[in-house]
């Protein structure tokens, strides 16, 4: 081959890796450029908020005015869905929520609800997996179940153990109390409150079934001392508003 062909092919090969260079410097410079408007602040904001999942307690609203409350929700792609689902979940109706997102302005968001079992203690709820939370009770019609700090889960536990026992006879639970002792005393829906104590609560509970529908004047009964070997103490409606007038002026006597 002569000089001159090989300087043909070495400006050949030249004007190639050239150009070749000059097409890869573009494509980084589009690829740097397009970065930089993907990341610059409120170049492409979250236009559009999909709320899936069922939701009777916590309202579409309440949920666009927790994402909107995110600063990075101005810009689609900075925006992190973890970020978005911490925020979310602080809601006090909301047990889980799964956020994703969609190109290229949209989030999409499922819902899941805090599932209620009962009402806990004062003001609290306790969920069906024995979690304690608090949000609106207004709205609800449940069972109140009470006790120390951290056994909600117990509570709610012996509530379900004993419901259908008592449901089977006609009773139904409208409060079971655990108290600091750990002794156990629960409220009909009749107002008729059992004093189970700590030990064979199950059998105390069907000495009640079995002994209190011979029981005489059922209607007075204010509550029954199950914590004996056998039989039960009852206590009468008229002896407890007295003993309740006498610690009223007892009280007063007192004051004066």
């Amino acid at each position: 081959m002569n000089e001159a062909a090989v300087t043909r092919t070495r400006l050949g090969f030249l004007s190639g890796l050239l150009f070749f260079l000059l097409v890869l410097g573009v494509l980084l410079w589009g690829l740097w450029q397009a970065m930089v408007w993907a990341t610059a602040s409120n170049q492409v904001p979250v236009n559009s908020l999909i709320v899936q999942g069922e939701h009777r307690y916590v309202s579409r609203e309440e949920i666009r005015e927790s994402v909107l409350a995110l600063p990075e929700v101005g810009n689609f792609f900075t925006l992190e869905v973890d970020r978005v689902q911490q925020q979310l979940q602080r809601l006090p109706w909301v047990y889980q929520a799964s956020v994703r997102k969609q190109w290229p302005d949209t989030l999409r968001v499922y819902i899941v609800e805090q599932p209620a079992a009962a009402f806990w203690n004062e003001g609290a709820l306790v969920n069906t997996h024995g979690e304690v939370f608090e949000a609106d009770r207004r709205q609800l019609t449940l069972v109140h179940l009470s006790g120390p700090k951290g056994e909600a889960h117990k509570v709610l536990e012996e509530y379900r153990r004993w419901q259908p026992l008592l449901a089977a006879r006609g009773y139904d639970i409208n409060r079971l109390h655990l108290t600091p002792r750990f002794s156990w005393e629960l409220t009909l829906n009749d107002g008729v409150r059992l004093i189970l104590g700590r030990d064979d609560l199950e059998a105390r509970l069907q000495r009640f079934m079995n002994v209190y529908p011979g029981i005489m004047g059922r209607g007075q009964v204010a509550y029954l001392d199950l914590r004996y070997d056998t039989g039960l103490a009852v206590g009468w409606k008229q002896d407890e508003e007295t003993e309740n007038d006498q610690k009223r002026g007892t009280k007063s006597d007192r004051r004066a």
